[in-house]
């Protein structure tokens, strides 16, 4: 009888150990189910969404706020008496200048004359770089060749239009009287 004993016990265990695991099993395949979901669609749409776009919002505000100062302070500095200051780092512009009209530059900007007669200007040599010929303009009131680059390399230095509607592409730091 003890081996009897011995040999339901052992049975009943192995019943219950399955018994356990088919339930763990079932458990497991039924968990997040099409009919029974982990994170339900209202849970997404009442709570994660507004959460995330509130944080969208607080950081596009940080942003917006921080080019508004940027701004204000570039027209602070821009000053007044007839100039117009402008930059524009991320590409060229066409600038239309009356004949007389200076450009006064700040270092690293870039200019081609398109149309008209333009002329180098400023106090210190060299006045601006031909980059495409790689060679300084040395004299201030030099004909600047048309479709040629050219860098200043000294601030303050510049171009000036010899005639009406003398159009020049432009990028960087100008002021134009």
């Amino acid at each position: 009888m003890k081996k009897g004993k011995k040999i339901v016990i052992a049975v009943g265990v192995l019943l219950a150990v399955a018994l356990v695991s088919g339930l763990t099993t079932m458990a497991v395949t039924n968990y997040g189910s099409p009919d029974d979901p982990l994170v339900t669609l209202s849970y997404l749409n009442e709570t994660v969404t507004p959460g995330i776009l509130q944080q969208l919002n607080a950081a596009l505000e940080a942003r917006i706020s921080a080019l508004q100062a940027q701004l204000d302070q570039i027209t602070a500095q821009g000053g007044g008496g007839g100039e117009t200051p402008s930059s524009a780092p991320s590409g060229f512009i066409v600038l239309t200048l009356s004949k007389g009209q200076t450009v006064t530059c700040g270092v690293g900007t870039e200019i081609m004359p398109r149309i008209g007669t333009v002329l180098s200007f400023g106090p210190d040599n060299p006045r601006l770089v031909d980059e495409t010929d790689a060679v300084s303009v040395a004299e201030s009131g030099a004909v600047l060749t048309t479709n040629h680059m050219y860098m200043v390399t000294i601030n303050g230095n510049g171009v000036k239009a010899d005639r009406d509607n003398t159009k020049i592409l432009i990028r960087g730091e100008y002021t134009v009287n």
